[in-house]
């Protein structure tokens, strides 16, 4: 047998990406109506340095949002459809936007009893600060890099612009760097369940989902 050599990405953890083609002015102009609280932990150092999320956490289920939801909802399941080749359906169980001024960030974080989360980017700049995603594990050497790439990479980073949907598992941690931008960083996120049967009835293990609006 010829000598042969490969190497398998096992086990991937999808990020999905894609920049829409919305009108964000026009939402970030419709956010005056929200009260926002700050959304750092009860630890945090100094509460002044991190983002704000608004108080509402189902702002899609506002009328003026029904276009964007259905846009939002139609690239969800091209990616899991088309990419995942799921053909369970979803649902939205909580949406939210955020804003970060200047020299604000996030903290690290995940979200629970949800499978994908989301965020959708609308103002940004060259200076609003990356979304950081981490890979946080039990690592047994910690070896120098040549070269970081998907496979030797332990943290992912993407640099915003307006119109930018990400996709991602709500288990994998995140947090959106400082915003170094004289502008305010303004983004909806949001999070997704399966609805209905999930598994097979004859097996021991399977549930049916029943998201409410």
């Amino acid at each position: 047998m010829s000598e042969y050599t490969f190497t398998y990405n096992l086990f991937s953890t999808p990020l999905y990406g894609k920049v829409l083609n919305i009108d964000t002015k026009k939402i970030v102009s419709q956010l005056q109506k929200y009260d926002f609280h700050n959304a750092g932990f009860d630890d945090s150092p100094d509460t002044k340095e991190i983002a704000a999320a608004s108080n509402c956490l189902n702002v899609l289920n506002d009328k003026k949002f029904k276009d964007l939801k259905k846009v939002l909802m139609n690239e969800f399941y091209l990616f899991t459809k088309e990419h995942m080749r799921y053909t369970n359906q979803f649902k939205i169980t909580t949406s939210w936007f955020t804003k970060a001024s200047k020299g604000q960030s996030s903290n690290f974080h995940n979200h629970n009893n949800s499978m994908y989360s989301a965020v959708l980017y609308l103002q940004t700049d060259e200076n609003s600060g990356v979304i950081s995603f981490n890979k946080y594990e039990n690592k047994r050497f910690d070896l120098e890099v040549q070269d970081f790439n998907i496979l030797n990479s332990t943290e992912w980073k993407i640099r915003p612009v307006n119109g930018l949907f990400l996709i991602f598992p709500s288990e994998i941690y995140h947090k959106a760097q400082e915003n170094k931008s004289d502008i305010v960083r303004h983004s909806l996120a949001l999070n997704f369940l399966p609805t209905g049967l999930l598994g097979r009835t004859s097996a021991d293990s399977h549930a049916k989902i029943n998201v409410g609006k």
